[in-house]
């Protein structure tokens, strides 16, 4: 597989992230999405940012507009998210903002993909494509947080919405 067809594949898993964040936000309220998981832990607000975030330096790396709102509070530590925008933003932030990072990913080229990465990251990553990678990891990770969030806060566990929404299909 050369690199433009890895960068595609990976900005179909950015698709199919999606559309698990829009499954793993249903029922989820202003409220769930802000509380911690314990003292200083994150929220699914914090996780949602943090991931837009990370997003958001590949786009800057490759010329596409980003969110409209400052990411770098999610940068790092979380915070008790009282100023964290409502989740319906965030989850309308998130949609606008992956229909144009994916598109603008999918016409990337094999010379832009092995350009050195604008990025620090922590493993040694080298390439633009090599950071492409990690953000898609570690956006996926992120996601395993969010779900775990929606089953200890006591909303439907997402493997379960997932179940249910694949029998109606």
């Amino acid at each position: 597989m050369n690199a433009a067809e890895r960068a595609q594949s990976l900005g179909d898993v950015l698709k199919f992230n999606d559309e698990v964040l829009t499954v793993a936000l249903t029922d989820v309220t202003d409220d769930i999405a802000r509380r911690r998981l314990r003292d200083g832990g994150p929220s699914m607000a914090w996780n949602i940012g943090h991931m837009l975030h990370h997003r958001n330096q590949i786009a800057a790396a490759i010329g596409c507009r980003g969110p409209a709102f400052d990411l770098a509070r999610y940068a790092d530590s979380a915070t008790d998210g009282r100023d964290y925008p409502a989740i319906g933003q965030l989850q309308k932030t998130w949609n606008e903002f992956s229909a144009r990072l994916v598109s603008a990913l999918r016409g990337l080229s094999a010379d832009q993909l092995a350009a050195p990465s604008p990025m620090r990251l922590p493993h040694g990553e080298q390439t633009l494509l090599d950071a492409l990678r990690f953000v898609v990891w570690h956006e996926t990770l992120h996601l395993g947080q969010v779900s775990m969030l929606r089953s200890h806060h006591g909303l439907t566990p997402l493997a379960t919405l997932v179940v249910e929404r694949a029998a109606v299909a």
